[in-house]
């Protein structure tokens, strides 16, 4: 009885999340309603409807409402129809980025994207299999599942424990929508399941790689791009940070989806890529507090990148996205802002503007910090010659004058997101740096690694482009009608 409840809840859970989502997606006009569009976008409608269900969610944890099963059912209920209303009142066309006619691909070009997206579908079908029995330890124990089991067990976090500054080092300032999808999954399958909760971290994983492949697969040829989410899919060190249960991951996959989605909205000029670009930023801040340093890097690049245009649209869009990201995260930072006991462990820039001597005395830490960054970039049996290649495409783009905008947008962001790693090494209160290296060293570069990756991918999509079709330039959309036909996105 108990397998049975566990496996039908299992689905359920999934279908639930997806439900915001694909209404969400719906109401952009990303996905038809048709079965083989639905089943295309099924992967990206989960995380999109994690964090479209999430927020609210948090915002009722942050008021103290008891976030019981049934309240997130009808939180779950209200939002994805909400949505639906949003589409059929509005209607929105289809949003078109289909490949140039003189694009079509070569067969053998076929073939390797069809033969590395099976293997990719394939890794992690089987790879789901080695995290059913993996152990709680570390920050799981101390920090993710700590809250996700508060949430589960007490449908909120009580004082005992989210104002409790004895607890001050499970970094209670930490953002809780992994925690929410945690407790909201126990409660689907009908009570907690520690190292079932790893394949379920596995598989979100796997549902923003999947949403990687849908944002870019209508864009053209595919067969260099699904290379390298196959070199990302396959590193040793976001297979350790899930196998941990740490939330690492999720956060810096979700900053790369809303890197590309941005990144295809500055090519495109879709105002759908730019909303969807604030719901994936959205969710990278609600599930760490580096999403927000990431997505900041992302939100500076975009407006170096739009500078030179004078199309006003282009900035409504833009500021549109950003009120949506603002106010998504603004419930949990306003509950930490007011929590004494949730201190932050890296001081903000402005929290040491008065203290000039403090930074310069740590330059030596800066660099070390710079240094060790390079290192995790360049470790090529991680993440091969990602890095190298981004640069090379990047700046190959930017000196020719194709696509400029775009390849300047993802330079700027990924400078940006180095900053702010370098920034907590030059500030962290830390004594012991080789440990905090050994320890956090390779996954705090994730989200610098996952904008470059989603970066690369896109950017020798165009240049393939350039290459095959010289003088296909996309133009600029000219109207609010202009700027949202519509076309079916999907693998």
């Amino acid at each position: 009885m108990r397998d049975e409840r566990l496996v039908v809840g299992f689905l359920v859970f999934h279908l639930l999340v997806a439900a915001p989502g694909f209404a969400l997606l719906s109401a952009l006009g990303l996905v038809r309603l048709r079965p083989q569009a639905l089943l295309a976008a099924a992967g990206p409608a989960f995380v999109v409807g994690a964090v479209a269900a999430g927020v609210p969610l948090i915002a009722l944890v942050v008021l103290g409402v008891p976030v019981t099963p049934a309240v997130s059912l009808a939180v779950v209920g209200a939002v994805t129809l909400a949505l639906v209303l949003v589409a059929r009142l509005m209607r929105p066309a289809e949003v078109s980025v289909a490949a140039h006619a003189g694009d079509a691909p070569p067969r053998v070009e076929v073939v390797i994207e069809r033969l590395v997206l099976g293997a990719i579908a394939v890794y992690f079908t089987v790879g789901s299999l080695a995290f059913t029995h993996v152990p709680t330890l570390w920050d799981d124990a101390n920090i993710w599942s700590f809250k996700g089991m508060a949430l589960f067990h007490h449908d909120g976090l009580i004082d005992g424990v989210g104002r409790n500054p004895q607890l001050s080092f499970v970094h209670l300032d930490y953002p809780i929508l992994h925690p929410l999808l945690e407790s909201s999954f126990f409660h689907a399958i009908g009570g907690q399941d520690l190292r079932l909760w790893h394949l379920e971290l596995w598989l979100i994983f796997a549902a923003l790689i999947w949403t990687l492949a849908w944002l870019l697969a209508p864009l053209g040829r595919r067969w260099l791009w699904v290379l390298v989410l196959a070199v990302v899919s396959v590193s040793g060190i976001l297979i350790a940070n899930i196998t941990l249960g740490d939330a690492d991951t999720t956060m810096a996959a979700y900053v790369g989806c809303a890197a590309l989605s941005f990144g295809i909205w500055l090519d495109r000029g879709h105002r759908a890529h730019a909303l969807l670009g604030a719901v994936f930023l959205a969710g990278g801040a609600n599930v760490k507090n580096e999403g927000m340093a990431f997505g900041l890097a992302v939100g500076i690049a975009l407006v170096i990148a739009l500078m030179p245009s004078g199309v006003r649209a282009r900035w409504r869009d833009l500021a549109l996205a950003a009120a949506i990201a603002v106010l998504s995260v603004l419930p949990w930072q306003a509950w930490v802002a007011t929590n004494p006991a949730a201190a932050r462990a890296t001081p903000s820039p402005w929290e040491l503007a008065d203290d000039p001597s403090f930074l310069v005395d740590r330059l030596s830490y800066l660099w070390r910090g710079i240094q060790q960054i390079a290192v995790q970039l360049t470790t090529t049996a991680e993440w091969g010659l990602i890095f190298p290649a981004f640069v090379v495409v990047a700046l190959a783009l930017v000196v020719v004058g194709r696509h400029r905008a775009v390849a300047t947008y993802y330079g700027v962001a990924s400078l940006l997101a180095i900053a702010t790693v370098a920034y907590t090494y030059w500030v962290t209160s830390i004594s012991d740096l080789g440990g905090f290296e050994q320890r956090t060293g390779p996954r705090i570069v994730l989200g610098i690694i996952f904008i470059i990756a989603a970066g690369l991918a896109h950017l020798l999509q165009l240049a393939t482009r350039v290459a095959v079709s010289p003088g296909a330039e996309p133009a600029e959309p000219r109207s609010a009608e202009a700027r949202e036909p519509r076309a079916e996105v999907g693998v």
